[in-house]
């Protein structure tokens, strides 16, 4: 019988906990403090989680970790058989499967491009984890951290606010461009167990920069709530792109929380890729647009098995001549849900916003829900929308099963034809491994 945790009981973990990370990351007061913040807003704060109760919520505070999983994972071979099956599967070589089960390992690579990193801060590239951040440029994080969003506004951006751990701190310094894509695996695998993750984007006038956030995350994440939080700010001229992978374990409960300033005349086009979205996975983000500003959304969904996924994405266009796209593919299977939401405000003249979602179901039980909304403040904003929801067709199957592909090729190569507009910016390294993901899912191999 589980043991019922009281408020009360929450709140003690949590102060225990700001503690110890107080302690650990050697963090400046003004942190701690904030911490605290978070703490005293923890019990008063709305808790508006469609799926995780507010008891469950403080079950997975007083006991985090995941029955079934090894106490000690020291190798490969500790694995339990069907995860490092998954791994060989997908042709992952060892190194890699090493990051990804979550052990701590440090290649020659990771070494190497560390030592790279700092030879590029002297140019004004500042790549560090959150928490080295915290201490090496306080006067710069403690003017963006928890700007965009507000303490108090629900029990998970309370929680995060006390018990934040790990992430990832980027400054691209005004003129700077990075020809090169950042690869944040091995840093953002150092801190790949932390339950809260926070991010930092800086992105100064006339900038450019492309952030890949991780390859997949661990499969052998310790705890059943991960909370991560990004701001982003891209001032006049900026231009960024993000493409984030997920590929959650299935008893994992993701929460993301973005959002991000859009400057003049600046652009930022963020692409995620969730293909393993663990049991539910639900966020909001917000973007604010000056003038003559572009935001790009671009999501590529998978449900699987019994998977809640519901997705938004709010769009502000307040400058004159701001515009906007949220674009999302989902390919839905088994039992998943899969909903999408974007709202496109225009608040200022000569705006432009568009929302796109299209669905391909792939069993009589998958659900699939879209609810686009526009709201127009001006009398000339150019708004619009379509969504398109279907199966795949049986004449589609027919001619590709004429020309000697079984089913389940044929199914595969159209699911991935159904895919591939949205993969066009992704690496060819990740591109490989997310079509075999998409071919093992199809074929029920995952």
């Amino acid at each position: 019988m589980t043991e019922t945790i009281t408020m009360r009981d929450a709140k003690e973990i949590i102060r225990m906990q700001i503690e110890e990370l107080a302690r650990r990351n050697r963090e400046p007061e003004w942190m701690t403090r904030l911490r605290y913040k978070g703490l005293e807003a923890f019990e008063r704060a709305p808790h508006r989680d469609p799926v995780i109760s507010e008891e469950e919520l403080l079950q997975f505070i007083a006991k985090p970790e995941v029955e079934g999983i090894p106490e000690k994972i020291e190798s490969l071979d500790d694995l339990p058989p069907e995860m490092k099956a998954l791994l060989d599967k997908l042709g992952i070589d060892e190194v890699e499967q090493k990051y990804l089960a979550g052990l701590a390992v440090q290649t020659d690579t990771g070494v190497i491009y560390n030592q790279f990193l700092k030879e590029w801060e002297k140019k004004g590239l500042i790549v560090l984890p959150t928490e080295e951040a915290v201490r090496k440029y306080p006067d710069i994080v403690k003017q963006h951290f928890l700007r965009l969003f507000r303490v108090d506004e629900s029990k998970l951006t309370a929680y995060h606010t006390a018990i934040w751990n790990g992430g990832i701190f980027l400054h691209v310094k005004e003129g700077l461009k990075v020809p090169f894509p950042l690869h944040l695996f091995f840093l953002i695998q150092e801190s790949a167990l932390a339950q809260a993750p926070h991010i930092i984007i800086i992105a100064e006038k006339n900038t450019e920069f492309h952030l890949i956030e991780g390859c997949t995350s661990p499969v052998l994440t310790r705890h059943s709530l991960h909370l991560d939080m990004t701001e982003a700010y891209f001032h006049e001229n900026a231009r960024g792109q993000l493409t984030v992978l997920q590929n959650w374990p299935e008893y994992v409960h993701t929460r993301p929380m973005t959002r991000a300033k859009i400057g003049k005349n600046a652009r930022f086009i963020n692409t995620t890729v969730t293909l393993g979205s663990g049991k539910s996975n639900i966020g909001d983000p917000h973007y604010w647009v000056d003038e003559k500003g572009y935001v790009e959304l671009n999501g590529i969904l998978l449900g699987q098995k019994d998977f809640y996924i519901d997705l938004g994405g709010r769009m502000f266009l307040q400058g004159r001549g701001a515009a906007g796209i949220n674009a999302s593919k989902a390919v839905i299977m088994d039992e998943s849900t899969v909903i999408t939401r974007g709202v496109i405000t225009a608040e200022a003249p000569k705006t432009k916003g568009h929302i796109s979602c299209d669905a391909l179901l792939m069993s009589d039980k998958a659900v699939m829900e879209t609810y686009p909304g526009l709201v127009s403040k001006v009398d000339d904003a150019e708004l619009s929308h379509e969504a398109a929801i279907g199966k795949i067709r049986e004449e589609e199957l027919f001619y590709l099963m004429s020309r000697g592909l079984d089913e389940e090729k044929a199914t595969q190569l159209i699911v991935k034809g159904f895919l591939e507009p949205m993969l066009k910016d992704i690496p060819m390294e990740f591109l490989v491994e997310i079509r075999k993901i998409i071919e093992l899912a199809v074929s029920g191999g995952m």
